[in-house]
C-alpha cells in the first residue's frame, strides 16, 4: 500500500525579538492584509479568541550578504493563518529595509511512504521513504524563529498523538529562507499495543 505524504510544516509560541516603535501596528496590519490577499481562502481573516497567544508579530532580522559588504536588514512578519486541533499555521511576509512586502515561500521535499502490504495501522514500512522532488509552501506549521541562528523551524504533527510527524528548518540567507534540514517519522507506533523502542525512535532525515 503506497501513500504519498507531504505536509506544510511547525509553532512554539515564542516569537523571537519583536520590533518596537510608532506605527508598528499599522505595519503589521499592512503585512496581514498583504498575506491574506496573496493567499485567498487559505488563511482565517480573524485570529482566535482570547486565551491563545496568536498575535501577529514583527521581527527585526539581518544577514551578512554572501558577496560581502554591510549587513542587510529587514522586517519579518509572522502572521496567524489558521488553527487546527493540534497544529497552528502561520504565513510569513518579509520587508527589506527600503523594500516592498513579499510573501515568504519555503522549499520542502515531496516524498512517498510505502507501507507494508496489508498494514492498515501504518506501523511497518516496505522500504524507507523516497524523495520524489521538491515543492514550495507558503505557510509553516508550529513554527518558530531563532534570532541567534537566523533560522525558522517547523514541526507538524500528522495527528494529535504526535507519533508521526515532519520537521524542517530554513536559514535566512541573502534575504531568502533556504531549506537546511527536513526529517519525517511516518510510523504510527501508537496504533500498536506495545511498540518497541526502535519503533518509537524511528525517523528519516530526508534532506539533506
Amino acid at each position: 500500500m503506497k501513500t504519498i505524504v507531504w505536509f506544510a510544516l511547525s509553532l512554539s509560541l515564542v516569537a523571537g525579538p519583536a520590533l518596537a516603535g510608532e506605527g508598528e501596528a499599522e505595519e503589521i496590519a499592512a503585512a496581514r492584509s498583504f498575506a491574506l490577499a496573496a493567499l485567498p481562502g487559505q488563511c482565517d481573516a480573524e485570529t482566535p479568541a482570547a486565551g491563545y497567544d496568536f498575535t501577529d508579530t514583527a521581527i527585526s532580522v539581518s544577514w551578512k550578504p554572501s558577496w560581502g559588504g554591510e549587513d542587510e536588514r529587514a522586517t519579518l512578519y509572522r502572521l496567524f493563518c489558521m488553527l487546527g486541533a493540534y497544529n497552528v499555521v502561520h504565513a510569513y511576509v518579509l520587508k527589506p529595509e527600503n523594500g516592498e512586502l513579499s510573501l515568504v515561500s519555503f522549499a520542502q521535499p515531496s516524498f512517498d511512504v510505502d507501507y507494508a502490504e496489508g498494514d492498515q495501522m501504518y506501523t511497518e514500512l516496505k522500504v524507507p521513504p523516497v524523495v520524489t522532488g521538491f515543492l514550495t509552501a507558503a505557510t509553516l506549521v508550529n513554527s518558530d524563529f531563532d534570532a541567534d541562528t537566523n533560522t525558522l523551524s517547523s514541526s507538524a504533527k500528522w495527528r494529535g498523538l504526535g507519533d508521526a510527524w515532519s520537521a524542517g528548518s530554513w536559514e535566512l540567507r541573502d534575504g531568502q529562507f533556504v531549506l537546511t534540514y527536513y526529517e519525517i517519522d511516518p510510523v504510527y507506533e501508537a496504533n500498536l499495543d506495545d511498540p518497541s523502542d526502535a519503533q518509537r525512535d524511528l525517523s528519516f532525515r530526508i534532506y539533506p
